[in-house]
């Protein structure tokens, strides 16, 4: 077996792994997969909350991100433009920061 196969192997199996990972979060906790999706209108009484949430992120850069993106409806383009970084770079921060309040809600809410 040459260098290529085992490589093209590789990748196969770690698609794979990842795949069913995204499965397993999907069936688990459904919101947050759509989180990201929707354009949601935060209403007064949930401000609160959603800050609480928020505060829970150590980074600066990931509220912020999360805020602008996802609550504020804004473009991972428009953002990076702020911050003065990529749009891969925002929306990468923007995944770690969901998937910290994702764990931070497993383990707190369950």
């Amino acid at each position: 077996m040459t260098k290529e196969e085992c490589r093209k192997i590789l990748r196969r199996i770690a698609w794979n792994l990842n795949y069913r990972e995204r499965k397993r979060l999907r069936n688990e906790c459904p919101i947050l997969v759509d989180f990201g999706k929707q354009q949601w209108k935060v209403e007064h009484s949930d401000s609160l909350y959603v800050e609480e949430l928020l505060g829970q992120l150590p980074s600066v850069k990931e509220r912020y991100v999360i805020r602008k993106v996802i609550l504020e409806g804004l473009t991972a383009k428009e953002v990076g433009k702020e911050l003065n970084m990529g749009e891969r770079g925002v929306n990468q921060c923007k995944s770690r920061g969901l998937k910290k309040l994702h764990k931070y809600l497993t383990t707190h809410l369950v």
